[in-house]
Order: C-alpha cells, then sequence, then structure tokens
C-alpha cells in the first residue's frame, strides 16, 4: 500500500514539473507524500490488535461456558464422596464399558479390584475416571457403604481402593498352610484326574510353595500306582513339567477304563472269559485234589446179584 502512494506521489510531481515549478509546490508535495506514509503505516497494525482481542473474547466466552458445565456438575453431585478432581473429569462418550461382575460384598474384595484393574488398564483408563467407574461395579451393601462416605472425602483412586479393601477386609480369603495339603489323600474309588483337581484347587490356596515341597505332598496324598513311581523314581524340576507327568498317567489310567469298559459290554467276550475261568478253576481244584486214591486195598466180593 504504500509502494502505491509513493507511486501516486511521484506521477503527480512529475505533472506538475511539466511546467517550471516553484518552491513551494514541491515542499507541499513532499508534506502530502509524508502525510500519506504517516496515515498508512499507522493504519497497518491497527488490524493486529482487533484480531487478537476477538481472539480473546471468544476463548473466553469458550472458559465461561467450560466453566458453567464444571459448575453444573458439581451442583448436581453436592452429596457425592469424590472431590471437584474427579468429579470434573468426564468419560469420553465413545467409551464401552466391559460387562464385569458387581460386587455385593460377600467375596475377597481382592479379587474383584484386581479384575477390574486389568481391565482398566487395558483400555488406558486415567485414575480419576476409573474411581468413577469403580463405584458403578458396586451393588446391594456396597453400593449403601459408598453412599454412606461423607461429601468430598475422596480425592483419588488409590484412596478409594484403600477404603473399600479396608472396609470389606473380613470378606477376604485365608491362606492355607503347607502342613494343611498333607491332609489331602486321593480315595480308593477315585480317579487320578479327580485327585489332581482338588489338589490343585488346595494349592492355589497356599503361598510360595516349592516344588520339591509339592512332590513329596503329591506322593504322600497318591494312593499306590504307576504314576506315584514315577514320581519318586524320577521327581520333575518344575510345576510344568509336574503337570504333563499327570496328564500322561491320567491319559493312561482314562484309555484303560474305557477299554474294561467296552470288555464288561462285550457279551461274547464274556462268556468266553467265563469259560475260560471256570476250565482254570476245575483245573486247579483238580491238582489241588490230586490223583483218586481208593479208601480200602481189599474189598469182600459181593454174593448177591443185582
Amino acid at each position: 500500500m504504500i509502494e502505491e502512494v509513493s507511486r501516486k506521489a511521484i506521477v503527480e510531481y512529475e505533472r506538475r514539473t511539466v511546467t517550471p515549478a516553484r518552491e513551494g509546490v514541491r515542499r507541499q508535495l513532499f508534506k502530502e507524500i509524508e502525510a500519506e506514509q504517516r496515515r498508512e503505516v499507522s493504519r497497518v497494525p491497527e488490524k493486529g490488535p482487533e484480531r487478537t482481542l476477538s481472539n480473546e473474547i471468544e476463548k473466553l466466552g469458550k472458559q465461561i461456558e467450560e466453566l458453567k458445565k464444571r459448575g453444573e456438575i458439581v451442583s448436581q453431585n453436592r452429596s457425592s464422596p469424590f472431590t471437584n478432581r474427579i468429579l470434573l473429569e468426564v468419560v469420553d462418550s465413545s467409551f464401552r464399558f466391559p460387562d464385569l461382575p458387581k460386587y455385593d460384598g460377600s467375596k475377597d474384595p481382592r479379587e474383584h479390584v484386581a479384575a477390574f484393574d486389568l481391565v482398566m488398564n487395558l483400555y488406558g483408563q486415567t485414575d480419576p475416571i476409573k474411581a468413577k467407574l469403580f463405584v458403578t461395579t458396586l451393588k446391594g451393601k456396597t453400593q449403601e457403604w459408598i453412599t454412606s462416605l461423607g461429601s468430598g472425602t475422596i480425592d483419588s483412586y488409590e484412596q478409594l481402593i484403600h477404603k473399600f479393601s479396608f472396609h470389606f477386609s473380613s470378606k477376604r480369603k485365608a491362606k492355607r498352610s503347607t502342613t494343611h495339603l498333607f491332609t489331602i489323600r486321593q480315595r480308593e474309588d477315585e480317579t487320578l484326574k479327580a485327585f489332581m483337581g482338588r489338589f490343585n484347587n488346595e494349592v492355589l490356596e497356599v503361598q510360595d510353595l516349592q516344588i520339591d515341597m509339592m512332590v513329596s505332598i503329591l506322593i504322600h496324598g497318591l494312593k499306590k500306582g504307576p504314576f506315584a513311581s514315577a514320581l519318586a523314581r524320577d521327581p520333575p524340576a518344575g510345576t510344568e513339567q509336574l503337570m504333563e507327568m499327570a496328564q500322561k498317567y491320567i491319559d493312561e489310567e482314562e484309555m484303560n477304563a474305557m477299554k474294561d469298559s467296552k470288555w464288561t459290554r462285550d457279551p461274547g467276550r464274556s462268556k468266553y472269559e467265563r469259560s475260560r475261568d471256570g476250565k482254570q478253576r476245575s483245573k486247579k481244584d483238580e491238582e489241588r485234589k490230586g490223583s483218586y486214591q481208593p479208601r480200602y486195598h481189599r474189598y469182600t466180593p459181593s454174593t448177591t446179584t443185582r
């Protein structure tokens, strides 16, 4: 714009100097050029502050709207146990909460927290959002407990879990000692598969159980058989190897049971087995009795006829 004004001034100067120019006319022309340049320069920075002011007003309007929304959230949750730091966090509308089991206070609270954390960490949720979502997994007495907390008493997810675990600590499962496992014995009519399932469930209740101790307990609890002999002869070095060995003997036991059941249902084979067993018993009876020995060596001839 300034260059355009200068060009116009020069053209006007050349037009006026075609005729003999006076000194006063030249001074007036230069004054007009300087005045026009000052006006153009003063107009350029005026638009910058105007745009900045407009942006600031727009930003301020957005902040006011955001504060109104936050004020509505806080006013609607005056009785909530959460502080504003948690209340003002909004769950993304696109988030679909997974179907987690509800906790009613009858089971171990640590198991519920562990399952909840596993899912929330998978979705990458923040701690304030986790706190708001956690209370939706409670029902019954646990919901009554969370609503009984004072307003604004929970400021973090860690604080919520600490209060929750402490309040329902009586429902924690007591860990069993190693000596308890020595009371587990395989019954005479119990299959190896059923016994190992029962044994594994009990092992989960014992902390820090070493493999050598587990093998010793198994040998003590198993009834006589190939699996107990294999454990005593070649004990496994780890839990995985132990389970693989147990599965091998479980499969063998089930295969033998299936064969026995099939032979029992086969009438032809049963008849053959019975006849064979009968012959074997008769031979054994004869061998036991020995050859026939007469009771008397001399007999009186009979004089009567039949």
